[in-house]
């Protein structure tokens, strides 16, 4: 979801692997080296400090995204450390923080729940020539060099930081100046460390930016009119759009005319209805809360509105607006199990409920109570769409909204994560050297990776949609799909079989790959696939298989690499 990687949800190689800042303030316990660390939305007074006075302060918690970057040593106040897989950091409640990776120094900023590199750039914004620079080290200084899975700064990397000066983020120079450094890291560690480019690091932290601040918030305006606000925060366009309804059972305005958010330290925005001449300016005090004023004509006042549901823990988070016969705002997480959590807000009846349900390729299924909400999303896009429908109240509608990455997700090729090898116990794996998971980052790419010597036969494979609870692959229909897209690269030739549900041995529809000494792109049609039921019947299908059935001969062993699995009309 680069920072790119969205609907009516909340509970990103840039995705925009975003990361951050959902809904209320806690995070996993990280590495401290004095005072206990409590949540940010416990207010703890504790004693001990670093330097052994008894000192009393209120210890909280943030995350540091760029996306998620561990490995980042911080202080504030009595609190030091490194934080931890998703960003997280202590901090002590009015001190400032500083971060820093060795000998040098990132930035000093007030201590709160979510900082970037934007925060500590005096005046920072996503075109700041020291903020870029400072996301080209940060990325560069990733140990697999594929921000989807979040930054890792390794030990061998902070060691050999220590030894490093200080250098200027704003200068014109930067990359040159990096050279030394960047050799450094290889050599401590044998990382690629490659310096992104200026324009790549922009769009990065944009998408961190509107990641960590999209969402759902309702709240209430006032002044020479009184009424509800509820706004949607897209991570993909970075617009804030909503709803707004003077008290009193006043018409509800959709707000449609936007001004996106801003990438700086105020992440202003403007939303409003040009025919109803209404018009909302806000900005975020923190990510969870978002204050400003509004006009209509002569009239004005101020607003403020506050995250509906969201965590800082989510894998994905997703927002969206409905419409029809009531309206609101959608918000929803999805975690590693492809389970959907979540809240709805309707305003109509400005309730709030929680919702559940689950993604299965680009399928969304949602129920709030007698509500049915199902939608199409695309993870790597950061888009959604769909309709509602409450056969209790007979109304019905239609939604859409956006979503991204917000904390590192396991390696997937185009969403497709649960890739397995298997063979013959004859066979001899070799890549992999030892388990069956062939999922592994290569020239900042994610890839499935397989090396064995075949006998008589090897195998990696994937479920299209997930496991059931017996190990099965799940039955998914492609009824609506016309062909698959493969990026592979292979030394020997590599049937490609797609499997039906619950069907082990026989014979499979199945496509040959030939070999191909460089990555390679193919676009094979469902009706090339033969050998199995004929017609294909596209309506049960589970999985796809890749079948080695024997050895290259001059390499005495079969190599296969997909770089990228997509099928029509599906992810």
């Amino acid at each position: 979801m680069h920072n790119k990687f969205a609907l009516v949800l909340l509970s990103s190689s840039v995705l925009v692997a975003c990361g951050g800042g959902g809904g209320g303030d806690k995070s996993p316990p990280i590495n401290t080296t004095s005072t206990p660390v409590v949540s940010s939305s416990s207010s703890v007074s504790t004693s001990t400090s670093a330097s052994s006075s008894s000192v009393s302060a209120v210890v909280l918690q943030g995350q540091f995204k760029d996306t998620s970057i561990s490995g980042l040593h911080f202080v504030s106040g009595g609190q030091s450390g490194n934080t931890n897989s998703t960003g997280t950091f202590s901090y002590e409640e009015g001190k400032d923080i500083t971060f820093s990776i060795g000998g040098i120094t990132l930035g000093t900023t007030p201590g709160k729940a979510l900082i970037t590199p934007i925060h500590l750039i005096a005046d920072g914004s996503s075109d700041s020539v020291a903020v870029q620079n400072m996301v080209r080290f940060l990325l560069m200084l990733d140990a697999d060099g594929y921000a989807g899975n979040g930054l890792q700064i390794s030990n061998k990397v902070q060691t050999a930081a220590a030894s490093w000066a200080q250098i200027d983020f704003a200068a014109t120079d930067f990359a040159q100046n990096l050279t030394t450094i960047m050799s450094a890291a290889t050599a401590a560690d044998g990382g690629a460390h490659q310096l992104p480019t200026a324009d790549l690091a922009k769009k990065h932290i944009e998408g961190t930016h509107a990641c960590n601040y999209s969402g759902v918030f309702k709240g209430d305006f006032s002044g020479d009119s009184k009424g509800k606000i509820a706004l949607v925060a897209n991570p993909a366009s970075g617009d804030v759009s909503g709803f707004s309804q003077q008290e009193n059972g006043g018409a509800v305005i959709e707000l449609s005319d936007v001004k996106p958010l801003d990438y700086n330290q105020a992440t202003a925005f403007e939303t409003g209805n040009s025919t109803d001449k209404s018009s909302f300016i806000g900005s975020f005090t923190t990510a969870s809360t978002i204050n400003g004023t509004w006009k209509k004509e002569n009239a004005t006042g101020a607003f403020t509105a506050n995250r509906v549901g969201g965590s800082t823990t989510a894998l994905y988070q997703f927002s969206a607006s409905f419409n029809g016969s009531e309206s609101g705002l959608l918000a929803f997480n999805i975690d590693s199990a492809n389970k959907v959590t979540g809240s709805i807000y309707n305003l109509t009846t400005n309730e709030t409920q929680s919702l559940t349900g689950n993604v299965k390729g680009p399928n969304l299924n949602v129920t709030v109570g007698s509500n049915k909400l199902q939608g199409l999303l695309n993870l790597e896009a950061g888009t959604l769409t769909g309709t509602w429908s409450d056969s209790t109240k007979g109304t019905s509608g239609t939604f859409t909204g956006g979503g991204c990455q917000l904390n590192p997700a396991p390696l997937t090729i185009n969403g497709f994560h649960s890739w397995k090898i298997g063979s013959d116990p004859a066979s001899t794996q070799l890549i992999p050297t030892s388990g069956t998971d062939p999922l592994i980052v290569l020239d900042g790419s994610p890839v499935a990776r397989v090396r064995m010597t075949v006998s008589p036969w090897g195998e990696m494979s994937f479920p299209i949609a997930a496991f059931d609870s017996t190990g099965e692959a799940e039955t998914i229909n492609l009824s609506g799909s016309s062909f698959i897209e493969i990026t592979y690269k292979a030394n020997q030739k590599v049937n490609l079989q797609l499997r039906q549900y619950a069907v082990h041995g026989g014979t499979h529809n199945q496509i040959t790959l030939p070999a191909a000494s460089e990555f390679t792109t193919v676009t094979i049609p469902f009706t090339d696939f033969k050998g199995g039921l004929t017609p294909l019947d596209l309506t049960k299908v589970a999985k796809f298989n890749f079948a080695l059935l024997s050895n290259n001969t001059t390499d005495g062993y079969a190599e296969l690499i997909v770089k990228g699995f997509k099928i029509d009309k599906f992810n």
